[in-house]
């Protein structure tokens, strides 16, 4: 069972002057003591669409070594990510006016160059709407231009192959959602709270709506976000809570610090800010637990969802293993977003959020956040295993008879030719986020009854065990599938996650199904 929850009315803002007067707004409880911190936290210091109409800005120069590529190589996101470097960590530091919408901010950024030769030019995923006015490579002014959605650094003397990379990049503007991504019409990024504030979600892009990044999940680093709002405006992110550190603000202003110390992909990085309320708790081993509530009428529905959560940790590391990051939690927006995000460590839920999301976005603690795909081709591994986990949290949790709901299913959708032309490996771009979600669950299933009991608890268990922090593809993990179960499954895989009809015998009824 989970630990006991201590209910909060808002986060500290111990740090700035207590009781300045900020922008309108009210305390949901001013006496409410401060959250939960952590050690020390001292700064360091793309999209794939086509680049926009928007005008290149910036300077040119000639570099001195071969330019990087504009992409990482995904052929389903020409553009997204970047070649020539790999990122260890972002450190962004940011002020923001909700009522403006205006951010402005210093992002530090920490890797290595990957290229085989030496590296002239690079770039990193921008949105246009964040305009840059200074780069820095190492202690060095770097020449730069924006051009769409990519920002593109040339240093003043080229970097070896191998060669420690630090870039911090200064920028402002009005950040905004970025198109071409999850729920079609809007691909996720900085979205408006209906109370003014504002939160970032969004998958395969968000990242880049607010800092600097190399945009692909190809690319894990770790993440720390130090933001400073107007009083009683608070922020959270994932990660825990740092206060070492942390330069006191102005008057009438707060700074919040939150770090993920587990490097993660960029697109599960968020930040929240708002006046909302807090809830903290902790897992059996002290690791905490903290959520934050969007201010209005739905809290309380949102705290008892919330409530579940430890057990929700305790019943997936029952097939999962050790739930592998330093906190937990969820951002409860009350927007009506059209998805639910597996944020790293604290996931992001819209107004009609309900236990079944909250099982599904933690179960991507582990399948998704961390163990990453290398490309996006590869987005079952992910979400056919996170949208089976609801059916093993019921089956746990209720009794629920998975062999008869997975009768029940196959008997309503066998004749659908619709709902078996979309595969579940390489379905194209574009089509990434469909047929994961109702087709996954039966898949995964029947591999669970074409593979036995034993078998399938040893995958669930010990592929995100032994993959913790790296990359993966299919290909992959259907070895490893195999591995486990001692025979060859290619027959298997091509029915029910490549094909693109209903699955037809041998395999139509695996295990007596």
């Amino acid at each position: 069972m989970g630990g006991t929850a201590q209910t909060q009315g808002s986060l500290p803002t111990s740090v700035g002057p207590s009781g300045t007067p900020g922008v309108t707004g009210t305390r949901t409880d001013p006496s409410t003591p401060d959250l939960p911190v952590s050690g020390s936290g001292t700064a360091t210091g793309k999209s794939g669409t086509a680049p926009s109409a928007t005008p290149s800005t910036g300077r040119a120069a000639d570099p001195d070594g071969a330019a990087g590529a504009a992409g990482i190589g995904d052929p389903y996101y020409p553009l997204a990510g970047n070649g020539g470097y790999q990122v260890d960590s972002y450190d962004v530091t940011l002020t923001y006016d909700p009522a403006a919408n205006r951010l402005s901010a210093r992002t530090a950024v920490e890797g290595s160059v990957t290229a085989p030769g030496r590296l002239g030019r690079f770039d990193l995923d921008l949105q246009p709407s964040m305009r840059v006015s200074q780069v820095q490579v190492g202690d060095t002014d770097a020449a730069f231009r924006q051009d769409g959605a990519e920002l593109v650094v040339t240093p003043a003397r080229g970097l070896d192959p191998g060669a420690a990379l630090s870039v911090v990049v200064d920028y402002a503007g009005q950040p905004g959602e970025i198109r071409g991504g999850t729920a079609g019409a809007s691909g996720g990024g900085w979205y408006r709270t209906d109370s003014g504030g504002a939160v970032v979600a969004g998958e395969p892009f968000s990242a880049s709506a607010w800092y600097p990044v190399n945009e692909h999940p190809a690319d894990l680093a770790t993440f720390t976000v130090t933001a400073t709002v107007p009083t009683p405006w608070q922020v959270i992110s994932g990660g825990v809570r740092l206060t070492d550190g942390v330069v006191p603000p102005p008057a009438g202003m707060a700074t919040f610090r939150w770090a993920q110390r587990v490097p993660v992909a960029s697109y599960l990085t968020t930040v929240y800010i708002d006046r909302f309320s807090t809830e903290v708790g902790t897992l059996p081993d002290g690791r905490l637990i903290v959520s934050a509530f969007a201010p209005g009428s739905e809290a309380g529905r949102y705290r008892k969802l919330a409530a579940d959560t430890a057990r929700i940790v305790e019943v997936l590391a029952d097939h999962f293993g050790r739930y592998p990051f330093e906190a937990v939690g969820g951002i409860y927006t009350g927007q009506p977003l059209a998805f639910a995000l597996e944020t790293a460590t604290r996931p992001v839920y819209a107004d009609w959020v309900d236990t079944d999301t909250i099982v599904h976005e933690l179960a991507h603690q582990w399948y998704g956040d961390s163990v990453a795909v290398q490309r996006w081709r590869d987005i079952c591994l992910n979400e056919c295993l996170a949208s089976y986990a609801p059916l093993l949290w019921h089956e746990d949790v209720d009794g629920t008879d998975l062999d008869r709901w997975w009768t029940g299913r196959m008997k309503a959708v066998a004749g659908d030719a619709r709902f078996w032309r979309t595969p579940l490996v390489d379905m194209g771009p574009g089509r990434e986020f469909s047929s994961v979600y109702d087709r996954g669950p039966l898949a995964v299933h029947a591999l669970r009854k074409e593979i036995g009991e034993a078998a399938f608890a040893t995958v669930l268990r010990e592929w995100p065990t032994r993959n913790a922090g790296r990359t993966v593809t299919f290909e992959a993990w259907q070895a490893f599938v195999e591995q486990v179960a001692g025979r060859d499954l290619s027959g298997f895989f091509d029915a029910w996650f490549r094909g693109r009809v209903v699955p037809s015998d041998p395999y139509r009824h695996p295990g007596g199904l």
